[in-house]
């Protein structure tokens, strides 16, 4: 027990100061694997020329991506060609990876020798670093027209 009223200052300024350094000390960057599966969605109006929608999932564990995408053809002479990019987002805002799934082309409506409408199911790995992987916060969708 100190006695003495100014070593029991001195050591109530150290704490005190020691407290705020450790509450406004910048902290490094971590992310948390509390997540072990993330989900992703996009899709259009419906009354888009070329409507489409996709959910997808991803397993931490496997870095398996799964879930499904939707493209139709609301137009008569015109086919619909899209892909799908999912794009890894880590916990500083960077893009970590992407992975491009193309779409089969959706026929326009007068074409009666192929579909307008394309279901097509997602089941694949995605090549995320091993390194990254514990570092993604989130995953973003986009379906996007293909050359």
């Amino acid at each position: 027990m100190l006695n003495n009223r100014g070593a029991r200052r001195t050591v109530r300024g150290a704490v005190a100061i020691a407290a705020a350094a450790a509450i406004w000390a910048p902290m490094p960057a971590s992310a948390a694997v509390g997540d072990p599966v993330l989900y992703a969605t996009t899709e259009s109006e419906y009354q888009a020329a070329c409507s489409y929608s996709a959910n997808v999932q991803w397993d931490r564990s496997t870095s398996r991506l799964t879930g499904t995408a939707t493209v139709q053809n609301h137009l008569w002479f015109v086919a619909c060609r899209k892909k799908l990019v999912v794009t890894f987002v880590d916990d500083e805002g960077r893009t970590a990876a992407t992975t491009d799934i193309v779409l089969e082309t959706a026929c326009p409506t007068t074409d009666p020798t192929c579909p307008s409408r394309i279901d097509k199911p997602i089941n694949q790995i995605a090549s995320v670093s091993r390194y990254a992987k514990p570092y993604i916060d989130h995953i973003d969708a986009a379906v996007v027209d293909r050359a």
